[in-house]
């Protein structure tokens, strides 16, 4: 049914979920799990916005990345789920067509928050949804009772 799965991981409570809840699936289905985790192209890195303030930035900021997968596919290890994972840049939708495409992902679980200019992170700028553009289903994980609901 569902053999390979792709988590979105961003760090968010609403990524943290999608972790969770697609750990869950994996196991109970036996998947192959990808973990992505994503840096939005257009946002300005904390070198740009500290240079533009006349400061240095002392973050690393491909290491903080890096670190949050390797967090995430640890977690994943110590409930017995064993996933291979993935940085990526660019437009979230874009890079996750692009990563179910070249991976045969059957599944794409994915965190539930809006975006504050409306829409939802996982929508194109042309806003097109990620449904109308993958050949897979798509798991969104909402927030339950008392969980909070955004990222």
């Amino acid at each position: 049914m569902f053999k390979r799965v792709l988590l979105c991981y961003d760090g968010t409570a609403a990524g943290r979920r999608a972790l969770r809840r697609g750990a869950e699936l994996a196991i109970l289905l036996n998947s192959e799990v990808h973990v992505l985790s994503i840096k939005e192209s257009e946002s300005p890195s904390a070198a740009v916005i500290a240079g533009a303030s006349g400061h240095a930035c002392l973050i690393d900021e491909a290491q903080e990345d890096r670190k949050l997968l390797e967090e995430s596919i640890e977690w994943l290890n110590t409930r017995g789920v064993s996933a291979k994972g993935s940085l990526a840049s660019g437009d979230r939708s874009d890079v996750i067509v692009t990563f179910a495409e070249q991976l045969k992902i059957d599944l794409i679980v994915l965190g539930h928050y809006p975006r504050p200019v409306g829409g939802f992170w996982w929508t194109s700028r042309n806003r097109a949804s990620l449904a109308d553009r993958v050949r897979c289903c798509i798991f969104v994980a909402i927030a339950g009772p008392g969980e909070p609901d955004g990222g």
